[in-house]
């Protein structure tokens, strides 16, 4: 089964030289050309040196941040940690096992025989609808999704099944024109037996860096026959209060045949869909775009062949009296010519066309950035995506053995 293996990431090496005395091992992080704004970083090692359970921390000069392991296939091991770093900067950072550096750990938890809830501190964080198709029920089963909550407190930010366009819900991912066998396929709007259906949990992850899950998805025809087998990941890492950092990555299997997928930006591609508040009053969403877009009125939508290849976008609004600002960035590795799409509603996401043969597969990898208060200006926004797109201090380049993304089938 292929399973993703993805991080983005700063320069990572490992230190070849003994550890000094109270370090199991010792690893230096340059930041190259960007900015790494509490940047999530790992290094994998080749044998499971600790225990997956173990208490580690990371220290650096005269702080100390908590590290998470990560077992992985085989005897390979991941250490995760958050840095921050300006262009220019390297830290060098040794690890110590049984010690005391935690503030708080992510934890999931069971709330409905459908739904599963992320937890920080006991805090939720977000939430996988994971419904079993009912034919009698096809609007409230249709997809699964992930529903987001506010970063400090446990209302929702999302939108489920109801409101305007009841079939955007959360994070979520289709596509209304799918061609295979002659047959046309609508998963976006999936309302003719057609569906994203959840298979099964393949992996979960929990502790004081990030917590999040693997899962195995199929993508069913109107005779419910699955046609693509997609496995997402969710994973979402500590931040400062007030903020929430998700990454979004997806792999599409055609099962058995070959797949066109296609549609236009309103009703295709990884989504965002803010809570039906939104909708009510959208007086009070405005857009924030990168400076090549700054021309743009931000209470306006985006239109025409501006549209095209945003490395990311901010979506500003209000719920109740609470503002927030959902950020959605676009790793550089996903295809190109991709079309943004805004909607003063409260949507917002990228769409690309793409074929698959039997033997290929669809790579994405998304982040949001869920900011609670004032909104952050374009300058700050683009400085935290430098460090998802651009870890290795190399514009642009996307792969090869400096590229950012791994993953493994």
């Amino acid at each position: 089964m292929r399973k993703l293996l993805y991080l983005f990431t700063a320069s990572l090496i490992f230190s070849s030289c003994a550890p000094p005395p109270g370090y199991e091992m010792l690893f230096q992080v340059e930041a190259g050309n960007h900015y790494h704004i509490n940047n999530p970083v790992y290094v994998e090692l080749d044998n499971r040196e600790f225990d997956e359970d173990a208490s580690i921390c990371l220290h650096y000069g005269a702080l100390t941040v908590p590290g998470q392991i990560e077992n992985l296939e085989g005897d390979r091991q991941r250490i995760w940690w958050i840095v921050n770093l300006e262009p220019g900067e390297s830290e060098t950072y040794g690890l110590t096992v049984d010690d005391e550096c935690f503030t708080g750990s992510y934890d999931w938890e069971r709330v409905g025989d459908y739904s599963v809830r992320l937890l920080f501190n006991g805090n939720p964080v977000i939430q996988y609808e994971h419904p079993v198709f009912d034919p009698d029920d096809i609007e409230g089963t249709k997809k699964p999704f992930h529903h987001v909550f506010e970063p400090s407190g446990d209302e929702l930010i999302t939108k489920g099944p109801g409101g305007l366009f009841s079939h955007h819900r959360g994070i979520f991912y289709g596509y209304n024109h799918i061609y295979t066998n002659d047959e046309r396929i609508d998963i976006w709007h999936a309302n003719d037996g057609e569906r994203s259906e959840h298979v099964e949990v393949l992996r979960e992850f929990a502790g004081p860096v990030m917590g999040g899950h693997e899962v195995r998805i199929h993508w069913k025809d109107h005779d419910g026959e699955p046609f693509i087998e997609e496995v997402r990941t969710i994973r979402v890492f500590s931040q400062d209060t007030g903020e929430t950092l998700i990454d979004f990555a997806s792999i599409l299997q055609p099962v058995d045949r070959p797949v066109r997928l296609e549609g236009d930006r309103q009703h295709a591609g990884v989504q965002f869909r803010a809570s039906q508040y939104v909708a009510d009053n959208p007086e009070y969403t405005m857009f924030i775009r990168p400076p090549s877009w700054a021309d743009l009125d931000q209470r306006e939508e985006i239109e025409g062949v501006r549209m095209y290849n945003l490395p990311w976008n901010a979506m500003h609004l209000r719920i109740d009296d609470n503002p927030f600002t959902v950020s959605y960035m676009s790793h550089p590795s996903n295809p190109g010519d991709a079309e943004m799409s805004e909607r003063l509603y409260g949507r917002f996401g990228e769409f690309f066309p793409y074929y698959l043969d039997e033997n290929d597969h669809l790579v994405v990898h998304y982040r949001f950035w869920v900011k609670e208060g004032e909104a952050p200006s374009a300058e700050e926004l683009d400085r935290r995506y430098q460090g998802f797109a651009y870890p290795y201090g190399v514009p642009d380049r996307k792969e090869g053995i400096f590229g950012p993304i791994r993953h493994s089938f």
